[in-house]
């Protein structure tokens, strides 16, 4: 894919989720069952990063753990979201571009980097920067710690066909196993959200490419991809 149609998805992206944001934040109220074990790799005093925090649920994982939170999102609308629901933590939300493609935060800086259903709005070329910028961050013996929709699901699996068959014909430009997917926005309009459909292998080998040891890789529930990586 070339770039100019990576920075086109990623702002669609962006501006998407602005659309939406209200909606979305009302329909993330709680924490996807199955994937709470997660909150156990960040340790008291630790400094974690929620990369793609979204509405900032994650913060409810770690309330019993006194740790340095720093949630960043692309959505101004997420991020306002957060704001407004954990106001105790309305300093630790950060707004950063969508299509920038490094993080504003100094090397070895986490200890802990979480990404929950966020890598699948991305192009591939921008995955592979963006899991060597998580590693760029993280500390030593830190952890990264990644979701993904599944969507070799039924419910999704034409639409990851529908592309197959417009690149046959030239009418795509998207990689191979690329969609879309309709969603609606706060007023009800539908509108269209990239997706790459990851599979176990594809989410291990990029984080372990990047230098992450993998110590699970795995589907959660069914509907979601778990990676959880060590850097060494």
């Amino acid at each position: 894919m070339d770039s100019e149609s990576v920075k086109k998805i990623l702002k669609d992206t962006e501006l998407g989720y602005d659309r939406m944001s209200q909606k979305f934040s009302e329909t993330r109220k709680f924490f996807w069952r199955g994937l709470e074990f997660i909150k156990d790799y960040a340790k008291e005093g630790d400094r974690v990063l929620d990369f793609g925090c979204g509405n900032g649920r994650l913060v409810e994982l770690f309330a019993d753990k006194n740790i340095d939170y720093i949630g960043v999102d692309a959505s101004q609308g997420l991020i306002d979201q957060a704001k407004s629901k954990y106001p105790d933590k309305a300093l630790n939300f950060q707004k950063i571009s969508a299509s920038q493609d490094s993080l504003p935060f100094e090397d070895v800086f986490f200890n802990t980097a979480y990404s929950i259903a966020v890598f699948h709005h991305f192009p591939k070329e921008h995955s592979k920067k963006m899991t060597q910028e998580l590693y760029r961050i993280t500390k030593s013996g830190g952890y990264v710690i990644v979701t993904v929709w599944n969507i070799w699901q039924k419910k999704y699996i034409k639409n990851i066909l529908k592309n197959w068959v417009n690149k046959l014909i030239g009418r795509s430009d998207l990689d191979w196993n690329d969609c879309h997917i309709s969603f609606k926005n706060n007023q009800g309009e539908i509108f269209q959200r990239f997706h790459h459909a990851f599979t176990k292998r594809e989410l291990k080998s990029i984080f372990s490419e990047a230098g992450f040891k993998a110590e699970i890789c795995k589907v959660v529930d069914g509907r979601n991809i778990l990676f959880l990586g060590r850097k060494n």
